[in-house]
Order: structure tokens, then C-alpha cells, then sequence
């Protein structure tokens, strides 16, 4: 039994021992609900409401691994059983057994998706690669064999980083085909838009007020903030009311003047950093 570790999976590789395999199999099917897998090769999805089962599980190949590892060693036994948050792949090697390649090409388009493009469809390779973008918005499209994800930040970037450095996934060989400038480029761009994010959202700080008075958010684009504004000015304009309420229109006068100023402070401010966002799109 070999057991090695990623950023977020356990690898349970099984050598040679089709009963062990197909016992653990059999506990994954009764006890996991987020899984996918075939004959000889499973992985198991976390899922928050199954950490008792995922505990049960891990401390039990634990114990299979010091049976079949007479030197195993206590850290390398406490590892297994702490690696609840862990999607678990669960894999049966036979001596005869050749890894298939797989060529993915990557591209990137409009300097702001990432597109892989598969040579073959692998449901399981798609699944797995889909849960490790699982924080960002992601499809496939099945015609094309090509995955489509949008990015999220510098969150992509260390993803990213990571997967390209596989050799070896779900057991078989991973060869990523991109053209590096192009990838060193994008990679700038999302930082470069993520200080930009930054900016924008110390702004919304120091204007927050007047943001509130236009009931907006530091991520309404200013054509929202204008939408919105031109909803007040026609609900608070003092020409809409009844003129003998003298009281009435003492309140609404001063309720345009602020959503007039609200409007002004903020466009002028708004102005330089659409420009700057606009300057790496």
C-alpha cells in the first residue's frame, strides 16, 4: 500500500491486493455519498455531514497500512487518520497494469479564462479536475472536450501553479501543453486586477456613506450606480409633489440635494478607477 499527499487529496494506492481494495470499495459505497469511480479506482468527495464516516474510514486504512508496513511510523499512521478535509482516492495497481497519457492543452482567452482542452474524454479526470477549481465557475462542454474556468482572484494562479506540476493524476500520465508567455501574462493581469479590486474597495470604504444613499455596493458597475440614481432623482424631485405640504417638500428637497451629491462625489472618484481597470482589460 502507498499513500501520498496533495494539497487536497489522499492518494490510497493498493498493490497487488484486489480483496483489501474491493473491501474499503464496498464501505465507500455504503457509507459516501459524493463519490465517483469504476472497477479499480474511486475518489471520495468531502462532505461536511459525513466527518464521521470520513474519520471511521481513514483511522481503518491506517490500520491496513501498519499491517502491510511493518516500519511504519506513528507520524506517518496520525497523517492518515488526520486527513478528514481531504478528498480520499482510492486506487487498485495490478503488476500488469499500464497508465494511460493524457495530453491536456491549455490556453488562455481574452487574457482572462483558462481553457483546457482534453485529447480524450475521462469523466473521472473532468469530475476531479472540476471539485479542485470547486471555488470558481466552471464548465464543460462535452462536444468540444474542452473545460472552460473563470478566474477568482490569485486563488486561480495557486491552483493553477499546482496542477501544472502534475506528472502523475487518478493514475495516469499528465502532460499540460501552454505557451508559458502567455501564461506569465495572465498571471500579472490577475494580480494586477486584484490591487485594482483593492482600490476599489478602500474607495467604497472612504464613500461609503454616499453609497448608502444611493443604496449601492462596492460591486455595482457605475452604470448600476446611475441606474439607481435616476431612480431616486424621479422619486425624491420636488416637482412630484403636492406643493401645499410645505413640510413634505422641505424633506424631499433636502433628499434630492444629498442623492445629487451622493451621485457627484462618487462619479468623480469612479472615473479614475474605471480608467485604470479598463487600461489591463
Amino acid at each position: 500500500m502507498q499513500i501520498s499527499y496533495s494539497h487536497e487529496m489522499i492518494a490510497i494506492t493498493i498493490q497487488e491486493d484486489a480483496k483489501t481494495f474491493y473491501f474499503l470499495q464496498n464501505l465507500t459505497e455504503k457509507n459516501f455519498t459524493k463519490k465517483i469511480g469504476k472497477k479499480d479506482k474511486i475518489i471520495i468527495f468531502k462532505k461536511n455531514d459525513e466527518n464521521v464516516q470520513r474519520r471511521y474510514f481513514l483511522k481503518l486504512v491506517s490500520k491496513i497500512y501498519k499491517r502491510k508496513k511493518k516500519n511504519s511510523k506513528k507520524e506517518e499512521l496520525e497523517k492518515i487518520k488526520n486527513s478528514t478535509n481531504k478528498s480520499i482516492k482510492l486506487t487498485l495497481l495490478k503488476s500488469n497494469q499500464i497508465l494511460q497519457n493524457i495530453d491536456i492543452n491549455m490556453q488562455i482567452e481574452d487574457n482572462y479564462v483558462v481553457v483546457f482542452k482534453f485529447d480524450i474524454y475521462y469523466s473521472i479526470l473532468v469530475t476531479y479536475i472540476k471539485n479542485y477549481f470547486k471555488d470558481h465557475l466552471v464548465s464543460y462542454r462535452t462536444k468540444t472536450k474542452t473545460m472552460t474556468i473563470y478566474p477568482n482572484g490569485e486563488k486561480t494562479i495557486l491552483l493553477l501553479e499546482q496542477l501544472l506540476k502534475k506528472k502523475e493524476l487518478l493514475g495516469n500520465y499528465i502532460t499540460f501543453h501552454y505557451d508559458a508567455h502567455e501564461y506569465y501574462e495572465y498571471k500579472k493581469t490577475l494580480k494586477k486586477k486584484k490591487n485594482i479590486k483593492r482600490r476599489l474597495y478602500a474607495l467604497f470604504s472612504l464613500l461609503e456613506e454616499y453609497y448608502l444613499v444611493l443604496g449601492c455596493s462596492a460591486n455595482d458597475s457605475f452604470e448600476e450606480v446611475r441606474q439607481k440614481y435616476l431612480k431616486l432623482v424621479r422619486q425624491y424631485h420636488p416637482d412630484m409633489l403636492d406643493l401645499r405640504d410645505s413640510t413634505l417638500v422641505a424633506q424631499y428637497t433636502k433628499k434630492f440635494q444629498d442623492i445629487q451629491y451622493a451621485y457627484n462625489i462618487i462619479k468623480s472618484h469612479y472615473s479614475y478607477e474605471k480608467k485604470s481597470a479598463l487600461q489591463i482589460s
